[in-house]
């Protein structure tokens, strides 16, 4: 519960920070992660999974705005996503493991900072920390072709709270527009479940790769309000 009081707290503090400071940049992104259950223990105290399974790549996309905090070297970011994971796993009976899939799809919210190692007029070399909130929209778990509805059946955590930190390389094309990729890992906080298995827990680990956009939006505004004329 502290978890997500502080995550609520941080992340409305970052997204009325942006809101109300002109946003400097607007970032659209998508790539490929991949995720696993990490640390698992069921409600006998023993980690019965199997994470040997090949990792399945998803796609995920992700928008939101960017502030300058300090000499356009520390940013701050507030944004949402939608992202889609298979994570083929498969739990033990003895010493036979018996493959088991979930689908899960997450719409989330997310803010953080960003800070420039490398910081020239052209390239940027970035690495970020943040904090986001995730929703499951829908999932299945397939177990010897029987599908699961895990939202309704109430067998899965509804909401994850992950931190997330990474490694970005950012080029500018030109003076409104950039581009960059990123490397990014997650973890959500390990916390006491709230579904049908209350004695499970886990943490939600994810790998992802992306590709993005950057577009400075207050400069075009700064020109958009220029005066003509003699009026």
């Amino acid at each position: 519960m502290l978890y997500k009081k502080t995550t609520y707290s941080l992340l409305l503090f970052f997204t009325v920070l942006i809101t109300e400071i002109n946003a400097q940049q607007v970032y659209l992104e998508t790539g490929v992660e991949s995720a696993l259950f990490k640390e698992y223990v069921n409600n006998l105290g023993e980690n019965s999974l199997d994470l040997n399974y090949a990792k399945s790549q998803s796609f995920f996309i992700e928008s939101g705005l960017r502030v300058d905090l300090y000499n356009n070297r520390l940013k701050g970011e507030a944004g949402l996503s939608y992202n889609t994971y298979k994570i083929n796993t498969g739990f033990y009976s003895g010493t036979v493991s018996i493959p088991l899939t979930y689908d899960l799809n997450y719409a989330s919210v997310k803010a953080g900072i960003l800070f420039s190692i490398i910081n020239e007029p052209r390239f940027k070399l970035n690495v970020h920390a943040q904090l986001s909130h995730d929703w499951l929209v829908s999932g299945t778990s397939t177990y010897r072709s029987v599908v699961n509805d895990l939202y309704n059946d109430n067998t899965f955590d509804k909401t994850l709270i992950r931190l997330h930190k990474g490694l970005s390389a950012e080029y500018n094309i030109s003076d409104t527009i950039a581009t960059y990729i990123k490397y990014n890992i997650a973890d959500s906080f390990r916390e006491k479940n709230e579904d049908s298995n209350i004695e499970e827990s886990y943490i939600y680990h994810s790998d992802a790769i992306s590709f993005g956009l950057l577009f400075n939006i207050l400069g075009s505004r700064r020109r958009s309000t220029k005066c003509y004329g003699s009026f």
